[in-house]
């Protein structure tokens, strides 16, 4: 309907028959935004003229933007005007002509006939948008039960990805998957309520409430998903000064996030320039994002691919939708809501790529499960070998006499060597190296890093890059020497 509209502004708040003397006086500024004016101070007087030339005589009214404080709709005959609704997200739900996510007002008016209705839209220190749409009775319904299953399968499918990821995460003990549960539970409750679903079903007798869960949820969002990055390319090892900054922008998140449930008024008094904040540290965490992704290709290409065609897509929704809210773009131009449609893809393509870790990480333990059997295989033929032609002792330079069996592991530190004894508190150090150690000890020492020797009988199983000890000791396991641990295991 916004090509057959004029629309009119005022700094104040008026009644619908003080707004229509203005009109008709050329008092009020008449505009050239039809649609989106963007973020303002102002209210809005939108002159709609509808003539029936169809066989319907039922028709509804919508305007496409749930986030509108106030809403009047009169009609005016004989240079009179009627109010025929009051609502907006200021009042209860259920004061709603339509019980709908978007404001719906119904119109009658029979074959012929003409009309002409004057919609006030008051919403200050935001973005305000009006994009209007006039359905026939039967076309209205049809869109609501067809936008009904389709939004159902897109949040069930959000919900479905949420209770797998935290799942996931509990059995593995892996904060990944659980940062990226929360960052998916949190941006898809902010969608649900920046498409209006929200103040419908969450906190529809709450208005104040429903002011602030947009907004909030958008900003526990930004701070699940700067972790979940800061998790998935490990950037506290891959970029360690950049993730440092974006700790800092964490502690601002949470901090203002405190002030927030503390202070909420003065949240809402700020919101323009809060909004200009909030999009400025948006940016920041893209630019972490494309950065990290970046620097992570020579450590996993795959994964900085996918992670970078997933948020590439988010961040085009997030781009239209700022400048949707800044007026740049008309909001006839997109279809549906780009913000969360680019979400939408990204979970799909994100969640793909959660897919494959966990696989990576199913055949890791598998690798290690087998391992761990050889190993206890070779620690058990080991101890039968030194049973039989084991030296009872290892005469060290020092002129110290050691039992093999109670060497746990052997450490060297320069030139010296440190014996570390199941029976002693201290080491027993000696002048000497690793490798002349090695020659003199029983076969079930092995070398696992360029520092140290293990005796396999105290080793109780490998993980990653560490061997654990049955007192609970943990010894690094080098790369290097770790593949001939293997191959030995495999014996």
């Amino acid at each position: 309907m916004n090509k057959h509209v004029q629309v009119y502004s005022t700094k104040d708040t008026l009644d619908g028959q003080s707004a229509w003397n203005g009109i008709k006086k050329s008092k009020l500024e008449l505009l050239a935004e039809n649609t989106n004016p963007g973020i303002s101070n102002l209210a809005y007087w939108i002159q709609i003229p509808i003539f029936n030339d169809s066989q319907q005589s039922e028709f509804y009214l919508e305007v496409d933007y749930p986030q509108l404080d106030y809403l009047q709709l009169y009609d005016v005959k004989r240079n009179s005007a009627y109010l025929l609704y009051e609502t907006g997200d200021r009042f209860e739900f259920n004061t709603r002509p339509v019980q709908y996510r978007n404001f719906v007002f119904p119109v009658k008016l029979e074959r012929g006939d003409s009309i002409i209705l004057l919609l006030n839209v008051d919403k200050r220190k935001s973005a305000a948008r009006f994009p209007l749409t006039l359905y026939t009775n039967s076309s209205f319904w049809k869109m609501y039960n067809q936008e009904t299953i389709f939004y159902g399968f897109c949040f069930g499918f959000l919900v479905l990805v949420v209770l797998l990821s935290i799942i996931v995460g509990l059995k593995l003990r892996m904060t990944i998957f659980i940062w990226y549960s929360l960052y998916v539970l949190t941006f898809g409750l902010r969608c649900f309520a920046k498409l209006g679903y929200g103040y419908q079903f969450i906190t529809s007798e709450d208005p104040e409430l429903n002011t602030h869960f947009f907004p909030f949820t958008t900003q526990l969002a930004m701070i699940f998903l700067i972790m979940y990055i800061q998790r998935y390319f490990d950037t506290k090892q891959t970029m360690p000064r950049f993730n440092q900054i974006m700790n800092f922008l964490l502690v601002l998140f949470v901090i203002s996030s405190i002030v927030w449930l503390i202070f909420p008024a003065f949240m809402v008094s700020a919101a323009p320039v809060l909004i200009s904040m909030r999009y400025v540290i948006v940016i920041s965490i893209i630019v972490f994002a494309y950065m990290s992704a970046e620097n992570y290709m020579r450590i996993n290409a795959f994964s900085s691919r996918i992670f970078l065609i997933g948020y590439s897509v988010f961040f085009l929704g997030v781009f239209s939708q700022i400048l949707m809210e800044y007026g740049i773009i008309e909001r006839s131009l997109v279809p549906g809501d780009p913000l969360f449609a680019g979400f939408f893809i990204e979970v799909g393509v994100l969640s793909y790529a959660m897919l494959t870790i966990l696989v990576d990480i199913i055949k890791e333990r598998n690798r290690l499960t087998i391992i761990n059997v050889q190993l206890k295989n070779l620690v058990h033929k080991l101890k039968q070998e030194s049973l039989e032609d084991e030296s009872p002792y290892v005469v060290l330079k020092s002129k110290a006499v050691v039992d093999p069996h109670k060497i746990r592991y052997i450490q060297s530190d320069d030139h010296y060597l440190e014996f570390y004894l199941s029976d002693k508190n201290r080491p027993e150090v000696d002048r000497n190296n690793l490798s002349a150690i090695l020659e003199i000890l029983p076969a079930r020492f092995v070398q696992i890093h360029r520092s140290t020797i293990v005796n396999l009988e105290y080793v109780r199983t490998i993980y990653g890059s560490y061997l654990l000890l049955k007192d609970g000791e943990e010894l690094k396991l080098s790369r290097t020497y770790k593949s001939n641990l293997e191959e030995r295991l495999a014996k």
